[in-house]
């Protein structure tokens, strides 16, 4: 009987190198995987940020006084959580101006706002002049 000794297969070593590339790709996607959730979270956090912003420079807008110049901070509640809001508005050249900063923060004591908005605000006098003038 004449057995030939060569057999076709893979070797312990190459079996180990073929495990360790696996794991190497599998560590990356779960890593990028963690990324892309954590990533999510932020970008939720500051769609809701810039929706709470924009309904404060609306509450603004359609308000029929005249903002003060000065600060003034306050929370509002949207989808489950409590959302710190600062306004500050600021005198600008023009008597019928004003600028309004909008910031929102996740927490209150939170260092750095998720967003910031800026707009201006003309006086309520001058809206009321410029309705009655279209009818």
């Amino acid at each position: 009987m004449n057995f030939n000794s060569r057999q076709s297969g893979f070797t312990l070593v190459e079996i180990l190198v073929s495990l360790a590339i696996l794991s190497i790709i599998l560590g990356a996607l779960v890593q990028s995987a963690g990324v892309a959730a954590s990533n999510a979270g932020k970008l939720r956090d500051r769609a809701i940020a810039e929706w709470v912003a924009s309904n404060r420079m609306a509450e603004l807008q359609l308000s029929p006084t005249f903002p003060e110049t000065g600060s003034k901070s306050g929370e509002e509640e949207m989808l489950g959580h409590k959302w710190f809001w600062k306004t500050i508005v600021q005198k600008v050249e023009d008597d019928d101006l004003r600028r309004v900063d909008i910031e929102v923060r996740k927490s209150e004591d939170a260092k750095n706002p998720l967003i910031t908005i800026a707009g201006f605000l003309n006086h309520p006098r001058l809206n009321a002049r410029s309705v009655s003038g279209n009818q």
